[in-house]
């Protein structure tokens, strides 16, 4: 498992500090990195809620380079990205492809958060191995700082969480989808729906679930609905 720090650069208002260390607890993450921040007042505190302590064990660096040197992989962050060829400097990928890469990594990760106005400059970008940028709508692209740590943060305690993909992917056997298919096609039956229009049903059924891809919980659920509706019609 990788070991990943949060690094915020030339950070200006300290109430955005405060935030990116309550999303950090949210999510579990813990380490803080401050490049050139202003001080921490009573506004970062603040926003920072029951993390505090984050924003108290947070180290400071006076420059990217240090960070560079603490860290294995340097992960920029931008509101920016393009696949265009001539733009390399700024080619990126979503938090979801990186988190799902990045899940089986051992090394000291970086993860940088550029200023509130600017972002990172290119020089900052072109220390780093990996570029981010999170999808949004082209009528407001720039993203605020805590929401931009927030969403990234997010993909990567959802991989990660055990407790949170267990319950997500939590499948339903091909057997037991046959045995719903196979219940539902005998309440058609002893319902006497027409036998015409039985076939396209009984695939309209099956796709709808396959869309669906119900949970376990759902289809026992489900089951036994279907059960007690079978033995109503015999």
């Amino acid at each position: 498992m990788y070991d990943l720090s949060v690094v915020l650069i030339g950070t200006k208002y300290t109430g955005n500090m405060g935030a990116v260390a309550r999303v950090m607890k949210n999510f579990g993450f813990s380490k803080l990195i401050l490049v050139d921040p202003p001080a921490v007042d009573d506004d970062a505190i603040s926003r920072a809620m029951h993390a505090a302590d984050i924003l108290d064990n947070a180290m400071v660096y006076e420059s990217l380079h240090d960070v560079l040197r603490d860290h294995d992989l340097l992960v920029g962050t931008s509101g920016i990205g393009t696949v265009k060829e001539k733009h390399f400097l700024r080619h990126s990928e979503e938090p979801e492809a990186f988190a799902s890469d990045i899940l089986d990594y051992s090394g000291r990760v970086a993860l940088l958060f550029g200023r509130e106005d600017i972002g990172l400059r290119n020089d900052e970008l072109s220390s780093c191995h990996r570029l981010i940028t999170v999808p949004t709508s082209d009528e407001y692209p720039i993203m605020n700082l805590s929401h931009a740590v927030s969403v990234v943060l997010y993909e990567l305690f959802k991989i990660s969480c055990p407790k949170v993909t267990t319950e997500q992917h939590e499948e339903v056997s091909p057997d037991n989808s046959e045995l719903l298919y196979l219940i539902f096609s005998r309440i058609l039956e002893y319902s006497d729906y027409p036998v015409h229009k039985r076939e396209r049903t009984e695939i309209m059924f099956r796709r709808m679930l396959g869309r669906a891809m119900i949970r376990s919980r759902e289809y026992h659920r489900l089951m036994g609905v279907f059960s007690h509706i079978e033995e109503k019609l015999r």
